[in-house]
């Protein structure tokens, strides 16, 4: 599961970090987001012919077949392992593959038979941009086109698993173009368990429960909050 991000980096640096020339920088105003929930705006790197394309998208799809209008809760995350499988997904490896770059995300540990969730930060060293792979598709709604993203989850490799058993699917810079451009076979090849540098893992406070918190607070860590039960 992967549901609530943090992103610090400016549209400015999420495009440097993508490689357009200064020329190219965006004109979209941000700012750092340290609680950013589904239904957010992320901006996400796509393909277009030849061209990288980076928009934002709104965080979270309902399949092309139901109306916007019948209240179903939208999807945010995309299991690797069915994604070439449902009908939902399918057609999406082979011409909606993106990526969204985010500084972290957080994860709840699930304590003492679910009486407890505790939140954690997870991110890269000095926070930088991660690459999370992702699909999207354009929604029709009347005269409106809307870009809609889902993440990617994998299993959560060794270091992760202590919070939760699935993780987003991180790419280095030098794989968002095979991911992007490769075929679908050799595209999905990519989901796997982060494998690189390790990422950093620290127990913050509950406040980032609440949407309406947004604050560097959020990321701060915090002594454990995990409360003693009559089985300790």
């Amino acid at each position: 599961m992967c549901g609530r991000l943090v992103i610090t980096s400016s549209a400015l640096e999420i495009s440097e970090h993508f490689g357009f020339s200064d020329a190219d920088a965006l004109t979209i105003e941000s700012s750092a987001n340290f609680n950013v929930a589904p239904t957010s705006q992320l901006l996400s790197l796509h393909r277009t012919g030849e061209d990288s394309i980076l928009e934002e998208m709104h965080w979270g799809m309902q399949p092309l077949w139901l109306s916007h209008l019948e209240g179903r809760t939208p999807v945010i995350n995309a299991r690797a392992e069915t994604i070439t499988e449902k009908p939902m997904f399918r057609d999406l490896t082979v011409s909606g593959r993106c990526v969204v770059p985010v500084n972290g995300y957080y994860e709840w540990l699930t304590a003492h038979h679910a009486q407890q969730k505790i939140p954690y930060f997870i991110c890269a060293k000095d926070m930088n941009l991660m690459n999370m792979c992702a699909l999207w598709h354009t929604r029709i709604i009347g005269e409106t086109a809307i870009k809609e993203v889902a993440i990617i989850t994998v299993a959560a490799n060794e270091g992760l698993s202590v919070v939760h058993h699935r993780m987003p699917a991180i790419l280095e810079n030098a794989k968002v173009d095979a991911w992007l451009s490769g075929s679908v076979d050799e595209s999905v090849q990519l989901l796997q368990s982060w494998a690189g540098d390790s990422l950093h893992l620290q127990e913050v406070s509950t406040r980032v429960n609440a949407v309406r918190n947004n604050s560097s607070d959020n990321i701060a860590p915090v002594s454990t909050q995990v409360l003693p039960t009559l089985f300790d």
